[in-house]
């Protein structure tokens, strides 16, 4: 059966052509992304029998409305080999080659992100964390064994420029991709290079975008939002190359119990500099147990002097009693926390190792909701989701709080190792 694709052209065509094992494409608004990764992976389900790939998202109830509808109107609709199971909200399609293209939110992530996989699509893959995107590697290992060139794949459209998609794009770990307006033929003529009539009123709407929307939606630029949170925030400034630590600086753990992800920073206190270095971070997903996230913290802190660990809020007593007794961060109020990290960070008392990520790309997500007239308002946007913050706010808020000196007068026995 011959299979009629779109044409793609310019750096869409290379993301298209992409057998590395993660790839990112990336551009501003209406540059073609979504149409060129789903032709991608409409080309290998026809092609390599009994392949198994995947479109996910952040949020399942997002995907129908839009990048599923895209899939349907752009391929199932006039490929009647194509069989879609579930109703209006396909689970997944079948193809004559034996090839399954699932559906799959992480929120939903169930059986089919716990298996493997030939192929693993993220759309809008600027919204999830890098510990999802590193989950979504290891089910894409070529243990499936039906595609030759097993991948990780995602688009996106610009976010802070210390989001973790431009971290790991920088390290070589992701082979990162931008596309162009002048890549859709829907934009610009590919034989003379001009403008097209369409493209003259599509990418007119994107001009007249204000803000960090104009210059991520139009400019294509990797940009801070309006309302950050954490405005004294400079990568150059406070982003340190990892390396060990001197044994006796003393440390603490700051740990967010709950939510869909789990994790936890640690701290290290430099008292010759006064500066507070943020050196590890653990985030973890996916039906891992409370048991387990505490042996795999203890393991990563082995042989280390750890005074505290620290984490829940207000209402998490019954957390903090799972977890073996965390200790109570002191300072509740969120704002206060947030302004004693601020402080820190225009001060110059903080200062985050590279190996941090997630961390990294949540300062720079980390804003206040906009009220439709632009006004900023003290409410923060989609507050859940960052759990990296939490977890730092949590262990600043229990270094903020006085506490008691004790100091060794006789030590008869050894207490807790040999310390």
């Amino acid at each position: 059966m011959r299979i009629e694709l779109p044409r793609l052209y310019g750096n869409n065509l290379s993301a298209y052509k992409c057998h590395d094992p993660e790839m990112i494409l990336a551009g501003p608004a209406d540059t073609g992304k979504t149409l060129t990764l789903l032709t991608k992976l409409h080309y290998l389900a026809h092609k390599h029998a009994d392949a198994s790939i995947v479109i996910a998202r952040k949020q399942q109830t997002d995907m129908y409305a839009t990048v599923l509808a895209s899939f349907e109107d752009l391929f199932v609709k006039h490929d009647p080999t194509v069989h879609p199971y579930g109703g209006e909200k396909a689970q997944w399609y079948d193809y004559p080659s034996g090839a399954r293209i699932w559906v799959a939110g992480l929120d939903k992530a169930g059986k089919v992100l716990s298996g493997q996989h030939d192929l693993i699509y993220v759309n809008q893959c600027e919204e999830i964390s890098l510990a999802d995107w590193e989950t979504l590697t290891t089910r894409t290992t070529g243990r499936a064994g039906h595609v030759p060139y097993p991948q990780t794949i995602g688009d996106c459209n610009p976010g802070p420029p210390s989001h973790w998609i431009r971290q790991r794009a920088r390290q070589g770990a992701v082979s990162f991709i931008e596309s162009r307006h002048r890549d859709n033929p829907d934009l610009y003529d590919q034989a003379t290079g001009e403008m097209t009539e369409q493209g003259e009123q599509r990418i007119g709407n994107l001009k007249r975008l204000s803000g960090s929307r104009h210059q991520r939606l139009y400019l294509g630029l990797w940009a801070a939002p309006e309302g950050m949170i954490y405005e004294h925030f400079d990568e150059q400034r406070h982003v340190v190359k990892a390396q060990p630590l001197p044994v006796h600086w003393p440390r603490i753990i700051g740990i967010d119990p709950t939510g869909a992800q789990i994790a936890a920073i640690w701290v290290a206190w430099d008292n010759q500099n006064l500066v507070l270095n943020v050196y590890r971070e653990y985030m973890q997903s996916f039906g891992v147990t409370t048991p387990q996230h505490r042996r795999a913290i203890e393991k990563m802190s082995e042989g280390e002097m750890i005074l505290a660990w620290v984490g829940g809020g207000p209402s998490e007593r019954q957390q903090r009693v799972d977890w073996g007794g965390l200790q109570e961060p002191g300072i509740t109020d969120v704002w206060s926390g947030i302004d004693r990290i601020n402080s820190l960070l225009k001060e110059g008392g903080i200062v985050i190792h590279d190996c941090c990520q997630n961390l990294i790309s949540e300062i720079g997500e980390y804003r206040r909701v906009m009220d439709r007239d632009g006004t900023v308002t003290d409410r923060i946007q989609d507050k859940e989701k960052f759990h990296c913050l939490d977890s730092l706010r949590y262990a600043v808020a229990w270094l903020s709080q006085p506490h008691e000196r004790v100091q060794v007068v006789d030590r008869l026995a050894s207490i807790g190792g040999n310390w």
